[in-house]
């Protein structure tokens, strides 16, 4: 994710992502795939009561906001329907993300966001690294506050996620167990959907210790490209944690595209984030 930087390159020989690395690789072309057994438009009931139909959706991220001509690309060739938007963060070096940027590229493509809030990490990440109780509650109050600058409204089944980089649980299992459910409370108290973007290994630490988010978004790194087949339940690693419809995955990093420059590759089957304004009820 983004780190003074962006959403992780593997580090230590794992497919689990810290920081970024140089744009690279080979790419599949790639369009949205549904479940078997699903409506012919790949859709399905959520399961959480909001009317918005969850379905199985590519989609992408990187630092900066993509251009409308950028993202047009990206649905045309690899069907992409949503990206990753760093709404803040003491840790985010996002650029670009502003209300205006996405209402135009909702208008363009139809696309749905993930609102990301880079949260404290640990002191080889970013110089942030407060990872207590305390500055999880400020955080999400804080990001709280955000969400609700970008128009998105609280009790409308609205997700944000917090980005919690691999190198910050290792660094810290305690603090950092205790710094995100602190935050997870402020925001759900707040009114919106809190999601966790982190490696397998804490999410599966957080859960098995009764922490459990409203969705999450896993990054291990399996493909070098698009994969039009990939689906978040394909991830084995969080085994039966987060079943139904609560999961993203960051399933490649760095992919080169002709047109869009190095994105991150993702698919979700969960609830995205409305265009500013909208609603998932």
């Amino acid at each position: 994710m983004l780190i003074v930087a962006a959403c992780g390159a593997p580090s230590n020989g794992s497919n689990e992502p810290d920081v970024d690395a140089a744009p690279g690789s080979q790419i599949d072309a790639a369009h949205g795939s549904t479940d078997g057994g699903l409506p012919s438009d790949g859709s399905v009931p959520p399961s959480d009561g909001s009317v918005v139909a969850i379905q199985i959706l590519q989609g992408v991220d990187r630092a900066g906001a993509f251009t409308t001509a950028e993202a047009n690309y990206l649905k045309t060739t690899y069907g992409v329907m949503w990206t990753g938007a760093y709404i803040g963060g003491a840790c985010s070096a996002g650029s670009g993300w502003s209300k205006s940027v996405l209402t135009t590229l909702n208008s363009s493509t139809g696309w749905r966001f993930m609102p990301i809030w880079v949260g404290q990490q640990s002191t080889s990440i970013c110089s942030h690294a407060t990872l207590t109780a305390a500055q999880g509650t400020t955080d999400g109050q804080a990001t709280a506050a955000m969400m609700a600058t970008y128009n998105w409204g609280a009790n409308l089944d609205i997700p944000v996620v917090l980005d919690l980089e691999a190198g910050a649980y290792t660094s810290s299992p305690t603090g950092s167990r205790a710094y995100a459910t602190a935050w997870r409370d402020a925001v759900r108290a707040a009114g919106y959907l809190a999601y966790l973007y982190s490696s397998p290994t804490a999410i599966n630490a957080f859960d098995d210790a009764g922490v459990a988010f409203d969705g999450v978004w896993p990054a291990d790194w399996y493909y070098t490209a698009f994969k039009s087949t990939a689906k978040p339940a394909d991830l084995t690693q969080l085994g039966t944690r987060y079943p139904g419809q609560t999961r993203a995955w960051q399933y490649a990093g760095n992919v080169s595209t002709a047109s869009a420059g190095g994105v991150d590759a993702d698919v979700s089957d969960l609830l995205l984030a409305p265009p500013p304004g909208g609603t998932n009820k």
